[in-house]
C-alpha cells in the first residue's frame, strides 16, 4: 500500500506543478502583453506630440508671414500656397505640416491661410445680410440678431443654444470643424454624424461666418487714414496725396449740408471755388462793429473773439454761417475801413469722377476708429457672401470674384470695385460701409504628419494683428 499512496502524492504533485506552470505562463504573457501595449501607446503618445509640434510650427509660420506683410494689401493670391510649396507638406524634422484652407470649386484642397474678413460677422451683420447666406432662415437670422445684444456672441457654437438653430445646419457634415471630408463624415449611417456619402464635404452656414473679423483704418502705406468728415481743408490737403486745395474746399463746403456716410459718397461733391469780394465801409459803420465784436465776448485794448472770428489792434475778421466768411480790414491812417467777404459759388461740375476717387480712396476715412469691425473684405470673401451685402446680388458677386482672379493685383481700396462689370456708383454708395479692402485677422489650420499620414495630429488658431505683435484670439488642438 504504501508504494501506491506514493505514487499517487507523486501523481498529485506533478499535476500541481504543472498547473502552476500554466499559471505562471497565463500571467508571463499577460504582463508581456500589457508590457507591449504600454510600449506602443507610449509610442503613439511620443508620435502624436511630435505631429502637434509639428502643426504648431505651421500656425508659427502663418503668424511670421502675416507680420512681415502687416501694412500690404493682400490678395487671396498672397494667402495661398505658390508655386515652392511654403504652406503644403513643408519638410520639418521628420515630418511635415500643412496649412489647409478647403477646396476649391472643383473639389481640389487649397492649402494656405485663410481670412476671417471674407465672411459675415454674426456679431454686426443685419438680419436681411443674414438670411442670404446658404442654409439660413428668415427667423433664425432674427433670432441671432434679437440675442447677440451688445456684447454679441463669443463663440459660433453659443448659436445652438438658439431654438432654430441645430449642430447640422451650423456646422453640416464637418462635426469635428477641421475642414475635411472625414471618412465617419462620408458613409451615410454606418457612423456619426449623419451624412449623404457623396464625397463633398457639406459644411454647414458656420463657413461664412465669424466673430473675429477686423481690419486697420490705415492706408496701402500703413498711415493713419484722414477722416473726411473732421478734417479741415490744410489737413486733407497735407494728408492725402495729390488733393488740391480747391478739392478740399469743396469736401469741407459739402459736409456743412451732409456728412459722408462712405467715401463713395465724394461722387456728390459739387467742386467749388472762393471768390472774394471787397467793399468799403465808413468810420462809423467800422467802430459799430468793432463795439460789436467787443460786446460779443472782445477784451479791453482793441483784442476780441466773437462766434464769427477775431480782431486785433484795429483789425477784425469774423466769419458767418453757411457758405461765407467775411474779413474786415482797417485802412492804415484814413477815413475808411475795407470789409473783405469770401464766398464759396459751385462751379457747375463735380469734385471728383470715379477714377479720381480711386485715386485718393486709399488715404480717406468717415471714421476715427482706428480698427474697424466687421466689414467683409472685398480681396478675399466668396461670392456667397458678398451676394448678402447690400446693394450686390450673385450675378455682381460673382463678377467681383472673376475680376480679382484676373487681376494681377489687389484692390488697393472699395473704390476698385468701380472697374468691375455692371458695378455702377449708386451700387458703390449702398454696399461700400459694409466692405474693406484689407484683413489683421487670420485664421491658420495647420496639420503636422510624423512620417507617414497613419499619425497627425491639427491646430488651429485664429491670428490677430491689429496690434504690432500677433495675438492668438482662439487656439484648438484636434487629434
Amino acid at each position: 500500500m504504501a508504494p501506491v499512496r506514493a505514487k499517487c502524492a507523486k501523481g498529485i504533485a506533478l499535476v500541481f506543478v504543472l498547473w502552476l506552470m500554466i499559471i505562471l505562463s497565463g500571467l508571463a504573457l499577460q504582463l508581456s502583453f500589457s508590457s507591449h501595449l504600454r510600449t506602443n501607446a507610449t509610442a503613439d503618445l511620443s508620435q502624436g506630440t511630435r505631429a502637434l509640434f509639428l502643426a504648431r510650427a505651421g500656425v508659427e509660420r502663418a503668424i511670421a508671414d502675416l507680420l512681415s506683410s502687416r501694412d500690404e494689401v493682400q490678395s487671396m493670391f498672397d494667402l495661398r500656397d505658390g508655386e515652392f510649396h511654403i504652406y503644403r507638406n513643408a519638410e520639418l524634422g521628420e515630418g511635415t505640416y500643412t496649412l489647409y484652407a478647403g477646396t476649391d470649386a472643383s473639389g481640389e484642397p487649397v492649402c494656405g491661410i485663410m481670412d476671417e474678413a471674407a465672411k459675415l460677422n454674426v456679431n454686426s451683420a443685419t438680419a436681411d445680410e443674414l438670411t442670404k447666406l446658404p442654409g439660413m432662415t428668415a427667423p433664425l437670422a432674427a433670432q441671432i440678431v434679437a440675442a447677440r445684444g451688445e456684447e454679441g456672441f463669443p463663440h459660433l457654437n453659443d448659436l445652438l443654444a438658439l431654438s432654430d438653430c441645430d449642430t447640422t445646419m451650423l456646422y453640416g457634415e464637418d462635426w469635428n470643424h477641421n475642414g475635411i471630408l472625414d471618412p465617419n463624415e462620408n458613409d451615410a449611417d454606418e457612423s456619426w454624424p449623419p451624412d449623404n456619402a457623396d464625397g463633398v464635404l457639406e459644411r454647414g452656414f458656420a463657413a461664412h461666418l465669424t466673430i473675429h473679423s477686423a481690419a486697420r483704418n490705415v492706408s496701402p502705406e500703413g498711415e493713419k487714414r484722414t477722416n473726411i468728415n473732421s478734417a479741415d481743408a490744410s489737413a486733407l490737403t497735407k494728408s492725402v496725396p495729390g488733393l488740391t486745395q480747391e478739392e478740399a474746399e469743396s469736401i469741407v463746403q459739402h459736409r456743412k449740408d451732409n456728412q459722408f456716410a462712405s467715401i463713395a459718397h465724394l461722387l456728390d461733391v459739387d467742386l467749388v471755388e472762393k471768390v472774394v469780394k471787397q467793399q468799403k465801409q465808413s468810420d462809423d459803420q467800422s467802430s459799430n462793429r468793432s463795439s460789436q465784436n467787443s460786446g460779443n465776448g472782445g477784451s479791453s485794448g482793441g483784442r476780441g473773439n466773437s462766434s464769427g472770428g477775431q480782431s486785433s489792434g484795429g483789425r477784425s475778421q469774423s466769419s458767418g454761417g453757411g457758405n461765407r466768411t467775411r474779413n474786415v480790414q482797417q485802412s492804415e491812417g484814413g477815413d475808411q475801413s475795407q470789409q473783405q467777404q469770401t464766398e464759396y459759388k459751385s462751379t457747375g461740375k463735380k469734385a471728383f469722377d470715379t477714377e479720381r476717387l480711386r485715386t485718393i480712396a486709399p488715404y480717406v476715412t468717415t471714421k476715427d476708429d482706428e480698427v474697424l469691425k466687421g466689414l467683409v473684405n472685398i480681396n478675399t470673401a466668396e461670392y456667397e457672401v458678398l451676394a448678402c451685402l447690400p446693394g450686390l446680388d450673385e450675378t455682381l458677386a460673382q463678377q467681383i470674384v472673376k475680376c480679382r482672379e484676373e487681376s494681377d493685383d489687389a484692390f488697393q481700396s472699395v473704390a476698385d470695385l468701380l472697374s468691375v462689370s455692371g458695378l455702377s456708383t449708386s451700387i458703390l454708395k449702398q454696399v461700400c460701409p459694409y466692405i474693406t479692402a484689407r484683413s489683421d485677422v487670420f485664421r491658420a489650420r495647420s496639420f503636422g504628419v510624423l512620417g507617414t499620414a497613419d499619425t497627425y495630429r491639427c491646430v488651429e488658431a485664429v491670428i490677430d494683428r491689429t496690434q504690432d505683435a500677433a495675438t492668438i484670439r482662439d487656439w484648438r488642438e484636434l487629434e
